[in-house]
């Protein structure tokens, strides 16, 4: 087994720390299932006239994540006494967005024959990757990490079609020859 290397903390002075805050929101759920909610200790109300129900609990938090823009923490009080908690996280940006839906797809023949070739800069490396994050090769031969501009030099092999993934862009590239 590999020695694995002594972590080390360095002591921030008080006035270097900056605290983490987030967004809470506390959704209480009495026993007919109706919903309280606050944020950041004040209330969030309803539309006039209207109660929230547990059917509104994914619409509350869009309306309260700016559409999973901005990170919350959500803490959840069940009549029966239990408590559940989470961070609603924000969506990461795709690198390779979808073709405009007015766009019309490609016949298979079509597609065939204009075939696109991966997204490659000009000494071949396959570009869309975020700097440092792990990349996954096909057939999982290895994993390597994009360098600071995003890019990867894959590995010379001879097993095609090649899968790419960036695990955490999400960027995927079929690569069919080389």
């Amino acid at each position: 087994m590999p020695k694995l290397p002594t972590l080390r903390h360095r002591r921030n002075n008080a006035s270097e720390t900056v605290p983490v805050v987030l967004r809470h929101v506390v959704i209480t759920v009495d026993i007919t299932g109706t919903l309280t909610v606050t944020v950041d200790q004040q209330p969030h109300l309803p539309p006039a006239g209207e109660v929230w129900g547990r059917s509104d609990f994914a619409a509350i938090l869009d309306d309260l994540t700016e559409q999973r823009h901005i990170p919350v923490r959500v803490d959840v009080y069940e009549s029966d006494g239990s408590h559940f908690t989470d961070i609603i996280h924000t969506h990461r940006p795709r690198r390779n967005p979808e073709p405009e839906p007015d766009t019309p797809a490609p016949t298979d023949e079509e597609a065939d024959a204009d075939t696109p070739a991966p997204p490659t800069d000009d000494s071949g490396r396959l570009v869309g990757f975020l700097p440092g994050e792990t990349v996954l090769l096909a057939q999982i031969t290895e994993d390597v990490a994009a360098d600071e501009n995003g890019t990867i030099t894959p590995p010379d092999t001879t097993v095609m079609p090649m899968v790419v993934v960036g695990r955490t862009s999400g960027t995927l590239i079929v690569q069919e020859t080389r």
